[in-house]
């Protein structure tokens, strides 16, 4: 039951139609689907993916793979670079699932490989391009270090290199997105030529929602680890992953005071409850788009209406033409977020249009 405002909406038969596309691009591609579940948080919405068959899994935290382990999700990839004052959390859950974890440079794994004591897959993540974390992929010499290092331990079961093409999320266009991929590709394919010999099994597990959504082809890839995509976001829209009417989350927010001489409507849902991530429309900053809402779900995007500032608890939108004309406060309009996987992060919790409850990962266990 929705207990108060603004709150979040999620349009469960989208979720299932992105899914579903997913899945097939998987299967069409010959690579294994491990959802990264950053976004949505909830045991709930991950039931609509062991649905269509998925069963293996990606997290960004011990917290959450701890979360999910409690559901039944038994085999997970834990793709955020080792936090040494995990380990003894990494090493009771791995008593008890399949669990991969993530070593992101030679300093991130001399500071905890001698305190892994249980039988754990271990990935060692490189960088394609985004610059964030991970070995440089041309970097042989410290790749080589930290495998040798890895295979020397019994419990440790070296399964490949992870990487995250985050530089996608800059690209402005479908085919932006295509190139960038194609150089990750590129590289990924030098790296598994050079280790493949050693080991036969290697894998290649590779994610991010622009090029998972847009590209085709994944030659030489073992896995692919979207995440955003299940709801998808303004940022997604813009970059050309998705369509408008692929969002599957809105924040349904009260009209508290309206201008129309200045154009400008007052909302009650700002930064906590949206994040402050914005993209640059028009030479403009907005913070999402703005629908009408129905009771049950939201209309496509109004023209020429959008979030451009927002405070702790205040959203300002600005709009013009006439088709917001009419609104009063205590109205509800229906926002689509910049980005999806903060604004769950955000509000802890959704709703579906029959009211029902999405609990994600609880902030006091993360």
């Amino acid at each position: 039951m929705i207990k108060g405002f603004p709150f979040l909406l999620v349009d469960i038969p989208k979720c299932e139609q992105n899914i579903a596309f997913m899945v097939q691009k998987a299967t069409k591609a010959k690579v294994l689907l491990r959802p990264h579940f950053k976004t949505h948080q909830s045991l709930a919405v991950g039931e609509l993916f062991r649905k269509q068959g998925v069963n293996r899994i990606t997290v960004s935290s011990v917290a959450m793979a701890e979360y999910f382990a409690a559901g039944g999700w038994n085999d997970i990839t834990i793709a955020f670079p080792f936090v040494p004052q995990m380990v003894q959390r990494v090493n009771a859950l791995a008593l008890g699932v399949d669990l991969n974890v993530t070593f992101s440079s030679s300093q991130n794994l001399l500071a905890t490989i001698d305190r892994v004591e249980s039988k754990v897959g271990v990935f060692v993540e490189v960088d394609v391009g985004h610059g964030r974390s991970g070995v440089a992929v041309e970097n042989t010499r410290e790749l080589a270090l930290m495998v040798n290092l890895i295979s020397s331990k019994p419990n440790l079961v070296f399964k490949g290199f992870l990487t995250h093409a985050g530089h996608s999320y800059s690209a402005r266009s479908r085919e932006e997105v295509d190139k960038l991929h194609s150089e990750a590709l590129s590289k990924l394919a030098k790296l598994r030529s050079f280790w493949v010999d050693q080991f036969p099994d290697l894998a290649i597990s590779y994610g991010d929602t622009p090029t998972c959504s847009v590209s085709d082809e994944f030659w030489g890839i073992s896995e692919i680890r979207p995440g955003n995509f299940v709801f998808y976001d303004v940022m997604q829209y813009q970059i050309g992953s998705c369509t408008t009417s692929q969002v599957a989350l809105a924040l349904i927010c009260p009209v508290v005071d309206v201008y129309p001489g200045k154009q400008k409507i007052i909302v009650h849902g700002g930064a906590i409850h949206l994040s402050k991530d914005r993209v640059e429309i028009d030479g403009a900053d907005c913070y999402g788009f703005v629908c009408r809402f129905d009771g049950k779900g939201w209309s496509n995007p109004i023209p020429n209406a959008m979030v451009t500032s927002l405070s702790q608890e205040h959203g300002v939108i600005s709009y013009s033409g006439n088709d917001l004309d009419g609104i009063k406060p205590g109205d509800l309009l229906a926002i689509l977020p910049v980005h999806s996987c903060l604004a769950v992060d955000c509000m802890g919790q959704m709703f579906d249009s029959e009211g029902n409850t999405y609990d994600v990962l609880p902030k006091n266990k993360r």
